[in-house]
């Protein structure tokens, strides 16, 4: 798809190019716990939350390697707009969701949505569609978004509905931001800027039109829609710990050009220490980021050509993203040891980017249960969750 690729290239630049504003934002982003206005709506006009987006419904449609290198970049300026970019671009549902639901939802290109795939609400079924009631909890970018995404288990004359598993039934329903309620609850260390609020919803209609699950038909019937919602999307925070990583590498190498070390006349850059774990951060980072972008781009190819994903690659995928996480984390912190005290100050960017990676290593996708899941499937033994 020669468009993906020009429009990967252009949005790549444009993520670039806003790098001084978005510094400049960074107070501004960390006091107010979200995004300024402006801010969200010029990266919204820019295409920055269509990227995955399906090209029916008027997204870049990228592939996946194309985001993660745009996701890592924005995150280099700040994780907090990555973030937001990042979650804005978890279209789960877009080529199972009907075609009218999705033309509603994304028929202004410039819409931010918002989502929470904790099955946390209650869809009860009715005629022609579901009465909803919940709360969801860490719905990052709630504020900025026109629409919800929010996952819910399906109830049937008060019982949960059951699938062909015996498992609870489960699906996404989509409604207006204006029929939910925001619960501030965002008083947190890292990913400060996000404004991952709780949001309720009570008492609300959803038509069924608006309602899908994982498991649903593909309306969208090409290949490119058959990689696993998880493998496309988790990598996403692997590409963002390596962006914060490479921040805090350069900050450090930056201080280190003048810093002299306390009852000592040597300036840290000659200091051994320094050199080796500066020399180790480099190597966790790069040797990640390959890792990563390999693993993906295989899977891509592969689901791109046979329509399937291979259980073996979607566990190397998630294998990859985790790794990406912890190594990033890993190398954030020896820069944040070398610094001494000077990191602990907020004007350092090295105290934000500890701050902010290992937020991003509590989040559920990269939850050392994936790596025991993966591990089944390296022994031979079938995964135990169908979402690997």
């Amino acid at each position: 798809m020669p468009e993906a690729q020009s429009g990967g290239a252009a949005l790549l630049a444009a993520a670039r190019a806003l790098g001084p504003r978005i510094l400049a934002e960074r107070d501004r982003i960390e006091a107010s716990r979200r995004l300024p206005e402006e801010l969200a709506r010029n990266l919204a006009r820019q295409g920055f939350f269509r990227m995955f987006l399906p090209e029916a419904y008027g997204g870049l449609d990228l592939a996946p390697t194309q985001g993660l290198e745009i996701l890592e970049e924005l995150a280099r300026a700040d994780a907090s707009v990555a973030w937001c970019v990042w979650n804005g671009n978890t279209h789960w549902i877009a080529a199972q969701l009907s075609p009218e639901a999705a033309r509603a939802v994304h028929g202004d290109s410039d819409v931010v949505t918002a989502n929470s795939t904790r099955a946390s609400g209650h869809a009860e079924a009715v005629a022609g569609g579901f009465r909803v009631n919940g709360r969801w909890s860490l719905v990052s970018g709630c504020e900025l978004s026109a629409w919800m995404v929010l996952l819910c288990t399906v109830h049937d004359g008060g019982k949960p509905r059951l699938t062909s598993s015996g498992a609870a039934e489960t699906r996404f329903v989509v409604l207006p931001a204006r029929d939910c309620e925001i619960i501030d609850t965002w008083t947190v260390g890292g990913l400060r800027g996000t404004g991952s609020h709780d949001v309720t919803v009570r008492d609300v209609f959803v038509p069924a039109s608006h309602a899908a699950g994982f498991t649903d038909p593909h309306v969208l019937p090409q290949p490119r829609y058959r990689m696993p919602p998880f493998c496309r999307v988790i990598p996403g925070l692997g590409a963002m710990t390596l962006g914060i990583a490479r921040t805090a590498i350069s900050s450090l190498t930056e201080i280190a050009a003048d810093k002299q070390l306390q009852r000592s006349q040597q300036i840290l850059r000659e200091n051994h220490g320094a050199q080796i774990r500066v020399a180790e951060a480099e190597a966790l980072v790069r040797s990640a980021r390959l890792y990563l972008f390999e693993s993906v781009e295989r899977l891509w190819r592969t689901s791109l050509e046979t329509g399937t994903a291979p259980i073996e690659m979607r566990a190397d995928a998630r294998m990859a993203a985790w790794h990406a996480v912890f190594s990033a984390a890993k190398a954030v912190d020896l820069m944040y040891a070398v610094a001494g005290a000077t990191a602990l100050y907020t004007s350092s960017p090295l105290e934000r980017a500890f701050r902010d990676v290992h937020a991003i290593t509590q989040h559920i996708g990269v939850h050392s249960r994936v790596m025991e899941t993966a591990g089944r499937v390296l022994f031979g033994l079938e995964p135990d969750t169908p979402l690997l």
